[in-house]
């Protein structure tokens, strides 16, 4: 039951693992200051909200361009160059929050542009995780390499809530800045070449909107690749909780316990990787997928009624260890089927439907709480998701027909 670990002990994959730990640490600690900083300057769960709808708008573009990037060129070197420019962003964000009066334009376009970087950095990532191991340890990784986030989301919050409040928000930044750089040191000593002999680095002369539209064409004949996608997006996007925390602690008189929120789901994504074993088996994985969105969908429904706030963090649990069920049979479901020449822009418009779901969610809840209320525009927010979710399966089956099967070759 308990998670397979035997993947660390390839080297290369080790040390991705490790450098992505460490800088997740400090993007994490930066992506709490932020709407901390936002809230408490304006006091606007609209403006909390705006900046996610900034971060979506740079990165539906950056992805799309990532993607492209990952399978055309060298994925070690674009991860290089992504990481070096977010070193650089966070010392932005700390000189600007070491003056007196902090400027709102400069939050929003550094955290734009951070975006940005996150989008041509993911789907790099995501492309190169594979070559790194042997074929068989596909689904070993896909429960393991989630534990970077859910690690730092349970740490960073309560070690970034201490470090702005004695160090202030500025040194904080600063050691966001020095995690991408202890991050690029296992980076550069990474050497994969030899792993898929099979799967040699890809020459191509064809324009960035060709290679575009071949990955939408793949997408085109995976509906079930589609469908979780879909899936996930529509869970997050009408029931994303996390631009309301500042106000949900606020609201409860429990500002205290701001951290709490944030680091709650990931301990129940944590509980549900740690005995992550008995995922290994699973064949419909597809099943699994829509099981997880739909009890994500009622777990945020149960947080926009708790009357207390003990009650709201126990939702909130059982909401993370849902979406990282979610997220282990997407990632199985993607690595075993992906072959290798589109695998960099599906990793974009994988990042597309993960990542624009919760930044447009954050907008959308942070507009309809700003006029109805908090919870309830959860609670409405889950109602729709879960409608939602019914109609779109129905409308597309392939994902709950799905079972898994060997890693296929896909041909232009």
């Amino acid at each position: 039951m308990l998670i397979d670990l035997s993947p660390l002990k390839s080297p290369n994959f080790r040390k991705l693992f490790l450098g992505q730990l460490i800088s997740a640490f400090g993007s994490q600690m930066t992506a709490i200051i932020i709407p901390f900083q936002v809230y408490f300057l304006t006091e606007s769960v609209l403006w909390t909200g705006l900046i996610s709808g900034v971060e979506f708008v740079f990165l539906f573009i950056s992805s799309l361009i990532g993607g492209v990037l990952a399978d055309r060129f060298d994925k070690k070197k674009v991860l290089i160059f992504a990481e070096a420019i977010l070193c650089i962003i966070p010392i932005g964000l700390a000189i600007n929050a070491h003056f007196e009066h902090p400027s709102m334009l400069a939050i929003f376009l550094l955290a734009g542009f951070a975006s940005f970087m996150n989008g041509i950095h993911r789907p790099a990532l995501e492309a190169l995780t594979p070559r790194l191991v042997k074929k068989e340890d596909l689904a070993k990784v896909s429960a393991l390499a989630p534990t970077r986030h859910i690690l730092t989301t349970i740490l960073s919050p309560l070690i970034g809530g201490v470090l702005i409040v004695s160090i202030g928000a500025a040194a904080t930044y600063l050691i966001d800045a020095l995690t991408f750089f202890v991050s690029l040191l296992f980076l550069l000593s990474i050497r994969y070449q030899g792993i898929h002999a099979g799967t040699p680095h890809r020459v191509t002369l064809k324009s960035f909107f060709h290679e575009l539209m071949e990955g939408k064409r793949y997408i085109q004949s995976r509906p079930d690749i589609f469908g979780s996608y879909a899936v996930d997006f529509i869970a997050m996007v009408f029931c994303n909780p996390v631009a309301l925390y500042p106000a949900l602690a606020t609201a409860f008189d429990r500002v205290d316990a701001l951290g709490l929120l944030y680091a709650l789901p990931s301990t129940g994504a944590l509980l549900m990787t740690v005995f992550s074993g008995w995922t290994l088996n699973v064949k419909r994985c597809g099943v699994f997928i829509i099981f997880a969105a739909t009890s994500w969908a009622f777990s945020m429904f149960f947080v926009g009624m708790a009357p207390a706030f003990a009650w709201l963090l126990f939702g909130l649990f059982c909401a993370g260890y849902f979406d990282m069920m979610s997220g282990v049979f997407r990632m199985t479901l993607w690595n075993e089927t992906i072959p290798e020449e589109v695998r960099g822009r599906m990793a974009g418009f994988e990042m597309l439907s993960y990542m624009s779901g919760p930044l447009l969610g954050n907008t959308l809840l942070g507009f309809m709480a700003d006029h109805y209320g908090i919870q309830l525009s959860l609670a409405i927010g889950a109602l729709i998701a879960l409608l939602g979710l019914l109609l779109f399966n129905i409308c597309n089956p392939a994902l709950w027909h799905f079972k898994r099967t060997p890693l296929t070759s896909h041909s232009n």
